[in-house]
């Protein structure tokens, strides 16, 4: 085998080359994800356009893939804007001592901390992390309940999306919050994070 034409060989002898550019050009998104999975999600795009590769170089090959890796990142990066969003509403509802109903939970409010100023925003920061990483382990209607109560979607209208009767949605919706807290209070602890207290 010519390592040269070959796509996958190609990518194995620049990984190296791809993870000190992602470790450059993606730190905003090591919060969320691990360079390796930068790097893995690079490849999986290279591969996706193995049909209409031509390699004409190491310059070129490597511009190729360095322009890739800032359309993942970038992807990725508004991935997560948008996770952001959804997790804050979240957080007021994971985070409450309220009954996780459709209805009401929506009142609760994030957790306070006693440090002021960039102390306490960066706190709220590391919880929204938090709960965007909890919301990506739950099963996926789960997340979509969750998505859709904090987006104040009423609870029949959740029922019809899901095709089941209201009392169902009701106890689906019961369960998918309790999930996300416990899968927050791991993520929590994991992250050292006992301080963060709500109120």
């Amino acid at each position: 085998m010519n390592h040269a034409t070959e796509l996958p060989a190609l990518l194995v002898v620049h990984a190296e080359w791809l993870r000190a550019f992602l470790e450059n050009h993606a730190r905003g998104l090591f919060a969320f994800e691990t360079l390796d999975d930068l790097v893995q999600g690079t490849h999986a795009r290279a591969l996706a356009e193995r049909e209409r590769f031509a390699y004409r170089g190491e310059p070129e090959f490597r511009a190729w893939l360095a322009t890739l890796a800032r359309r993942h990142v970038a992807d990725r990066a508004d991935h997560y804007k948008a996770g952001k969003r959804c997790a804050a509403r979240v957080l007021r509802l994971t985070l409450s001592d309220r009954d996780h109903s459709a209805a009401g939970a929506t009142s609760a409010r994030l957790p306070a901390s006693s440090k002021p100023g960039p102390s306490t925003l960066a706190e709220r920061k590391e919880l929204v992390v938090l709960a965007i990483k909890a919301m990506a382990a739950l099963p996926p209607r789960d997340r979509d309940l969750v998505r859709w109560t904090s987006e104040g979607v009423p609870l029949q209208e959740q029922a019809e999306r899901l095709g089941i009767a209201h009392d169902a949605a009701q106890r689906a919706a019961h369960r998918a919050f309790d999930r996300l807290r416990r899968l927050f209070e791991l993520a929590r602890r994991a992250s050292g994070g006992d301080a963060f207290t709500s109120r």
